[in-house]
């Protein structure tokens, strides 16, 4: 009867440790998210512009398209090559911002609708509206990339409204319970 006990105990706790695993895209989701909170309150910035679908790879290919962001992806976070490292851009496929915490924070998401397209008049007000509503600014996020533990990773932000944009883009290092930029931005 005691073996029964112990094999049922033993049982009990591999259960409740594969249950407290989080699924590739839940921890990709924490992790985004929190990198990306602490970049917002970092910045001091009360809004954040809609984040896009598409991957870090894809909006810098239209950005830059120059620029060899897979390169940089692979060698920053130590990626073998391009298999390895779509595997880790394709976790951001399904991400989820956390608009609870958001909420909780005050911060407001801009919707991409309501920034004006090149060659729009600014006269439908959006654009008045949403600086009177963000008066520490603006800021928009790609989508993290991370290296498979989770300790590393580049994050894309810029302010929104501006023309700047400068490569390399800044690595982040989780230590001590908070991602620290560990390459500054060249200028």
């Amino acid at each position: 009867m005691r073996q029964i006990h112990l094999i049922l105990l033993i049982i009990l706790t591999l259960n409740s440790c594969v249950k407290n695993k989080l699924e590739p895209k839940e921890l990709y989701n924490l992790k985004a998210n929190e990198i990306i909170f602490e970049t917002l309150k970092e910045n001091n910035c009360n809004c954040l512009l809609e984040i896009p679908k598409q991957s870090l790879i894809e909006m810098s290919s239209y950005e830059n398209p120059s620029y060899d962001i897979r390169n940089f992806l692979k060698n920053e976070l130590k990626s073998k090559n391009n298999i390895d490292l779509d595997t880790l851009v394709s976790l951001s496929k399904n991400f989820t911002l956390n608009i609870d915490a958001l909420e909780k924070n005050n911060v407001k998401i801009i919707n991409l609708k309501d920034i004006p397209k090149f060659g729009d008049t600014i006269g439908n007000g959006n654009v008045e509206k949403n600086l009177k509503m963000c008066p520490k600014g603006i800021i928009n996020f790609n989508k993290p990339v991370f290296d498979k533990t989770y300790q590393k990773a580049v994050l894309d932000y810029s302010f929104a409204f501006s023309c700047t944009k400068t490569y390399p883009l800044p690595i982040y290092q989780f230590k001590n319970g908070k991602w620290n930029r560990i390459k500054k931005i060249k200028k």
